[in-house]
């Protein structure tokens, strides 16, 4: 409802004004008084003072105020300290709120009644506290006095005479530490004049913008080495800042010399910023004073984001100790998130991570804080991030919408283009930045395209940043020099200046100097680096470049040591004059390792480094390499584990095979811990590579490590290859019980390639090895794989007898992984084909026992089996309970795979029970889900189905032939009833309405032939069989009546499991026989039967169908009056269903679909 007061428009609670007329004058003088950026009003705008939800406009005198940088600035008051919280903790009364407010304003009580609409004296009486404001007035008090979101219900509530503490936070709030105390808090300007790049920025705030309302994304900027892209990002984030006073901004870089991979490291860094590790970034200038400051006011946020969204981030990207030491000295007593911090710190942690839960933690971590306050996070140099921080960048960009995010990476396009590791030809960021590209439209800024006017005028913006009186032909030649490329051009330009080609005059202006000669100028950055370089003395020279050799961030104390130096001698050496003198390196942190101290410096530019590191020679580099390990590993003794990869890279480099090995194991396994496979991966390829001759127990033991990384990745012909070889180095030990361990896990793979004769040759291979030996944990294990493998291929019978012997022998071992698995096995075998409560009770009994161990895996599955069960037997409550479980239990644990299999059956369950709304809804987080997995397994094929199955039901064929095409390799590679039939079921659907018959014919016969070398009926084919059944007497062409009666035999044997739907089935199917015999007299009671069946099971499309049959069967017999009753139910299912269709396309194509088409036709010809 909309109120107009005094020439004012308001809009109802929680919306923005779009038009509110104000009076000038105060605004002018707030304006003034905060010091406000202004800019033209457009012409035609009203007079007075316009509030939109972008600006605020005093047309007047033709200023814009931004609305957003006005709300900050009023909300936040002195931002300088405590002021405002002290200020609002002494507030007393309502009255006295509401004049603070007025007076901060500069309102007079005349501008606020006008604002209000109301009397003069009513302000009054309000401000003394001697009338209390309607609702109503109070929330226009509230808007017009731009109460703080934070602090709106507390002014509400006293507004109305209740009590309500002002500052809510102030008990949970950090304190600040003493460096922060000290600082300037205010935004500064860079050290270094920021100039040109106009056009960038401006397109990186046109993608902020966005942001701010929710809708976060990903922005990519490109270019070459010094073309200016980490200074763009930092003068963009320090505008942001100093416009946005909620922004938090935090970076992290990628490091090209940790050689094959440090897993996480930019995002270990933003984490780092997140939580409070700040001072030596703070002290180094790499963080303004503001920007450490308002990371060091949110740490309360991240705290309780960890202990509610990121429990398992603790020692993968968050250090545990570290950060308990830093929050304990600064936060009050009692603050809820440092107890909550504290519960975290001690509750257990799972022992294996799936990189999907780990992702999904960091992505609800990062939403949480964003639902506080905006984030800007910077990623630098992804030309060298490790594939685990690739997969973690392109998940948290596919989950950015609907949070404010904004994250911008920057890399090198070359050498992106030039490919990725030796194991694949391209580079993995070329494809998150196309996918990105594809799904977001234009979101990255290329440095590399040449526009000659905004490069020329870089370059005269550089000259023009110092008083010079260089003139139109100097400044012509040096950008037909440079072209404009700022590292060029800056560098070319210092060492003019250091060479006295341009000099100051008397009055400090930069002019052409006597000695100016175009000529003999370096045309390229390399010359001029080698020129700053050799203008040094041998021994600065010589500590440059051992330092080169550790890296672009390199230690002095490294360097001191490798070159025999005092440390002190070192570090003044790099801070005063290599840093401050010549400015070619600059200290980055202090770190400190046990109980001493190391300084990190970093060159001023990559290329520096690069240029030092290539003059040494190979033997040189191959000495220094080993130098500076035995110098980390000195430093770093009781801390190895946080340079394992830099200790593996320079022994690498260094030739030595042996601690090249070691330290490349450790970083493996390290890797594999926290779920960077890919990392660990290749960690292990280069260990093997390495590995010393003769020393085969170890190797074979990596072999394995590896294959499972490869399989765990969806690689599995490598990992298989991988497994076969360590196998064989097994076996060629003598050592039995991972030989035979190893069998088990080759025919685990070629099971899900769908080879079920070399599977089943492995995993006898196993049992025959495992047997020969004592009885072991690996020979239960081995033992339960087949029973579960029985299980999949719908031989209960086996399944149940190979699980009844793993769960004796795991008895006998006290082996309780064993037992949970067995007891899952038999269980669920039995619910499909003995004893069912007895079936259900084991499953039960499975369930507690991995809740109590913490097993998520076997729990989900136990969840899984069990609600599949229930759902066999027609429980179909009890059933989505079951999965409804599930689907909290594996959200909580973040077990990707289950959440899916979740969704999918309860979608299916909302679908075939007609809740076509519900199960529309559930379908977008299904296929949001089935997006974000980035390997085909078979939920993913189950997820497929179920959208294909909606898709024929509505009328949509060639949609739904896309979505099962998508999956149908994987489908096919797994040869199972209960998954491959009911997927080709509905392509075979989708293909017949497209009209394609000959395709349609061979995927039924490829169904039916699956369904026949199934040992067991599964009452997932009871579908695919009706459609067969139905088809084969149709089509005539796809094969005679014989055919079809085979069909309606295999939906006997079905019928034969006892479940109620293929019970119906099998009416059906017999009036489809019926009725292709010319026998409708027959079979209208296996239609009404079938009929009747899927009434009761409450699935009404099922119904309608058995209702056409039915109808049609009693057109045949002449009984009209009946077909035309039934035709009319079965039209009244089809608007109960037609009327959850919300879109009118997809009504349309529902009405349009073979079946409804098909019913309407017959009721019109009754």
């Amino acid at each position: 409802m909309k109120r107009n007061c005094s020439g004012m428009s308001f809009r109802p609670k929680g919306e923005i004004p779009n038009n509110l007329l104000l009076t000038v004058a105060p605004w002018r003088r707030f304006a003034s008084t905060f010091g406000l950026e202004t800019c033209p009003t457009p012409s035609g705008a009203p007079k007075g003072v316009s509030l939109s939800k972008d600006d605020m406009r005093l047309s007047s005198n033709d200023t814009i105020i931004k609305a957003e940088s006005y709300r900050q600035t009023v909300s936040s008051g002195d931002t300088s300290g405590d002021t405002r919280g002290k200020f609002m903790d002494e507030i007393v009364s309502f009255g006295a709120w509401v004049q603070q407010r007025r007076k901060a304003l500069d309102l007079t009580q005349a501008d606020l009644a006008k604002l209000i609409g109301c009397a003069v004296i009513t302000i009054k009486k309000i401000e003394q506290d001697e009338r209390r404001p309607s609702r109503e007035m109070a929330e226009l008090l509230a808007e017009h006095l731009l109460i703080p979101s934070l602090e709106r219900d507390a002014f509400l509530r006293r507004a109305r005479g209740q009590f309500a503490p002002l500052s809510a936070a102030a008990a949970q709030a950090i304190q600040l530490p003493a460096f922060l105390k000290a600082g300037d808090l205010s935004i500064q300007p860079p050290s270094l004049a920021f100039v040109g790049r106009e056009r960038a920025l401006a397109q990186l705030e046109a993608q902020l913008h966005p942001v701010l309302a929710g809708e976060g994304r990903v922005v990519f900027v490109s270019g070459e080495a010094g073309q200016g892209k980490t200074r763009l990002m930092a003068e963009f984030a320090r505008r942001a800042q100093a416009a946005l006073p909620e922004l938090i901004v935090a970076g992290g870089n990628c490091n090209a010399f940790a050689g094959i991979g440090d897993p996480y490291l930019p995002f270990r860094d933003i984490f780092g910023l997140l939580t409070g590790d700040l001072e030596a970034r703070w002290a180094a200038g790499a963080l303004s004073a503001e920007q450490a400051n308002r990371l060091w006011r949110l740490l309360p946020q991240t705290i309780q984001a960890l202990a509610e969204h990121g429990p398992d981030l603790l020692d993968v990207l968050v250090p545990t100790t570290l950060l308990t030491e830093r929050i304990t000295i600064y936060a009050p007593a009692g603050a809820g998130w440092l107890k909550a911090w504290q519960r975290l710190v001690e509750a257990p942690r799972p022992a294996h991570l799936e990189q999907r839960q780990l992702f999904e933690q960091i992505t609800l971590v990062l939403r949480a804080l964003a639902a506080e306050q905006p984030l800007l996070l910077l990623l630098d140099d992804l030309q060298w991030a490790d594939s685990a921080s690739l997969n973690l960048l392109f998940h948290l960009g596919r989950r950015l919408p609907g949070s404010r995010i904004l994250m911008v990476g920057a890399y090198r396009a070359s050498e992106v283009a030039l490919g990725g590791s030796e194991d694949r030809s391209h580079h993995l960021l070329e494809g998150i930045v196309n996918e990105f590209k594809r799904r977001l439209g234009d979101i990255q800024l290329d440095l590399e395209q040449f526009v000659p006017a905004e490069e020329q005028a870089f370059v005269e913006a550089l000259l023009d940043s110092e008083p010079n009186r260089l003139g139109p032909d100097f400044r012509k030649t040096l950008f037909g020099h440079t072209k404009g490329h700022p590292l060029f051009t800056i560098e070319l330009l210092r060492d003019m200046q250091e060479r006295g080609n341009l000099v100051r005059d008397e009055a400090g202006r930069w002019v052409e100097g006597a000695a100016l000669d175009w000529a003999t100028l370096p045309v390229r950055v390399e010359a001029v680096i080698k020129q700053r370089i050799e203008r040094l003395e041998p021994s600065r020279q010589e500590l440059l470049a051992i330092a080169s050799v550790e890296g672009e961030l390199f230690t002095a104390q490294v360097v001191a040591q490798a070159q025999q130096q005092d440390e002190r001698h070192v570090l003044r050496q790099l801070t005063q004059e290599l840093g401050q003198r010549h400015r070619l390196v600059r200290e980055y942190e202090e770190v400190k390792v046990e109980s001493h101290y190391l300084t990190r410096f970093q060159f001023g530019h990559a290329l520096f480094q690069q240029y030092l590191y290539r003059r040494l020679s190979q033997g040189e580099r191959r000495l220094w390499h080993g130098e500076i390990a035995r110098s980390l590993e000195t430093f770093y003794a009781d801390a190895l584990q946080a340079i394992i990869v830099s200790l593996a890279y320079h022994y690498t480099e260094a030739g030595n095979s042996a601690k090249a090995v070691l330290y490349l194991l450790q970083a493996g396994d390290q890797a594999r811990r926290v779920v960077a496979l890919n990392e660990a991966i290749r960690f292990y390829r280069a260990a093997l590579k390495q590995w010393p001759n003769g020393e085969q127990a170890g190797r074979a033991e990596t072999l394995r490590k590896l294959g499972e990384c490869l399989w765990m990745t969806g690689q599995l012909l490598d990992a298989l290859t991988t497994y076969e070889a360590s196998q064989a180095l097994f076996e060629l030990q003598g050592d039995r019980l991972q030989a035979g361990a190893m069998h088990r896990l080759i025919g685990r793979l070629y099971w899900e390639q769908g080879d079920r004769a070399q599977a089943q040759r492995h995993y006898n291979q196993a049992l025959a090895m495992l047997e020969q030996g004592p009885e072991s944990v690996e020979l239960a294990h081995t033992i339960s794989a087949i029973s579960a493998m029985h299980l999949l291929a719908s031989a209960y019978d086996q399944a149940i007898a190979w699980g009844r012997r793993a769960l004796a022998l795991a008895e006998r071992l006290a082996a309780e992984d064993v037992i949970i698995h067995a007891l899952n096995n038999i269980g669920s075998a039995s619910m499909q084909s003995q004893d069912r409560e007895q079936g259900l009770a084991m499953l039960q009994d499975s369930l507690r026992r991995a809740l109590r161990v913490k097993l998520p895996h076997d729990a989900c599955r136990a969840y899984t089996n069990m609600a599949e069960g229930l759902f066999w037997m027609g429980h179909y409550a009890e059933a989505r309970t079951t999965y409804e479980e599930l689907l909290a239990y594996a959200t909580r644990v973040q077990a990707s795979l289950f959440i899916g299999d979740a969704l999918v059956h309860l979608g299916e369950l909302e679908w075939q029970s007609g809740q076509w709304a519900a199960a529309l809804t559930r379908r977008e987080r299904i296929v949001e889900w089935r997006e974000s997995m980035t390997t085909s397994m078979v939920p993913g094929v189950w997820a497929s189905t179920l959208l294909g199955w909606m898709r024929n039901d509505l009328g949509q064929p060639q949609a739904a032939r896309q979505v099962l095409e998508e999956e149908l390799p994987q489908a096919r590679g797994l040869a199972e009833a209960q998954t491959t039939v009911p997927h080709l079921g509905q392509l075979a659907r989708a293909l017949a309405g497209l009209g394609l018959e000959t395709e349609t014919t061979a995927i039924v016969e490829e169904l039916l032939a699956l369904i026949d070398h199934t040992p067991d009926a599964h009452r997932n084919n009871f579908l695919a069989l009706l459609f067969a059944c139905q088809w084969l007497v149709t089509h005539p062409a796809a094969g005679d009546l014989a055919a079809a009666r085979a069909c309606l035999s295999r939906l006997e044997r079905a019928a034969q499991i006892g479940s109620p739907e293929t019970e119906a089935a099998y009416a059906e199917g017999q009036g489809i026989i019926a009725l292709a015999e010319d026998n409708p007299t027959q079979a209208v009671e296996p239609f009404r039967s079938a009929a009747s069946q899927w009434q009761a099971l409450n699935r009404p499309y099922d119904q309608l169908r058995a209702l056409h049959g039915l109808g049609q069967a009693l057109h045949q017999t002449g009984d009209t009056g009946q077909a035309q009753a039934v035709f009319n139910h079965a039209l009244g299912l089809i608007e109960t269903l037609a009327g959850q269709l919300g879109d009118t396309e997809l009504k349309a194509s529902f009405f349009n679909s073979l079946v409804v088409q098909e019913i309407e036709n017959e009721f019109r010809q009754n």
